[in-house]
């Protein structure tokens, strides 16, 4: 009976005990309190759609929607980490804090909508995801090795030629004439590379993450195994509760037979 209340409580648990970081928000990074009521990818999408509705432009500009859908999900996110608290995510939460930090970090689009903060990482996740439900290809580029430092963006595929975005760096374009070019282009003109990321990160750390750079598959979506974790220890989350319960009433029904 002890676990059920336990386990129970979790679930309903007051936001105030929850971790929550909205009080921090990183000088210079764009970030409007008003866009949590962004809290899924429908929103979002359905969001972005009004905007882009709003220029009278006949079919789908990928270049276009995807400078609109940028623009909107950096002003969602600040940068930072959105890990499951306790109610939303008990087991993955207590796994964080008992063996690996990764277990609690939100890899569903959906769920990292409800926090303010995330990762490039999780920004991208979330980016990846609209992109995907409007039909735009895109695909990862990682840089640096896994053991760190390094980076995550993403690039999406128009006019036949790929171009870079980052909504979690926020880069600044304007300094450059090209653009969202795609990595490789950057990767060849490091003077433009060092331009638009001087006010976000020293060139020192920039060259050492450009080393290694890796792409994805065309709108595939990182970390499947982590996000089937997830999925299946939020089914327990639920679940736990009342089997322990039913235990403790089977227990209840054995003592009285007794």
């Amino acid at each position: 009976m002890v676990l059920f209340f336990v386990t129970g409580y979790l679930l309903v648990m007051p936001d105030d005990i929850k971790n929550s970081n909205d009080a921090f928000i990183k000088k210079n990074e764009l970030f409007f309190p008003e866009f949590k009521r962004l809290n899924c990818i429908n929103n979002t999408v359905i969001y972005t759609d009004s905007i882009y509705s709003t220029l009278k432009i006949e079919g789908l500009d990928t270049a276009v929607y995807a400078g609109i859908l940028s623009e909107v999900l950096k002003k969602r996110f600040y940068h930072g980490i959105a890990n499951y608290s306790l109610s939303e995510n008990w087991i993955a939460y207590l796994m964080a804090k008992l063996s690996w930090s990764h277990f609690s970090v939100i890899v569903d689009a959906n769920d990292i909508l409800k926090h303010s903060e995330g990762l490039c990482s999780q920004q991208n996740i979330v980016f990846i995801a609209a992109l995907n439900k409007k039909g735009i290809v895109n695909r990862t580029v990682g840089l640096g090795n896994k053991e760190g430092p390094g980076h995550f963006l993403i690039e999406i595929n128009y006019n036949s030629c790929w171009h870079l975005y980052d909504i979690d760096l926020e880069p600044n374009w304007s300094k450059i004439d090209s653009k969202h070019e795609s990595m490789s282009y950057l990767l060849s003109n490091k003077e433009e590379l060092y331009k638009i990321y001087s006010d976000r990160i020293n060139r020192k750390l920039l060259d050492k993450i450009i080393v290694k750079v890796s792409y994805g598959l065309p709108n595939k979506l990182p970390a499947k195994k982590m996000l089937l974790f997830h999925k299946i220890t939020k089914i327990f989350t639920y679940v736990l509760p009342f089997i322990f319960l039913l235990l403790f009433v089977f227990s209840i029904k054995n003592v009285i037979k007794k």
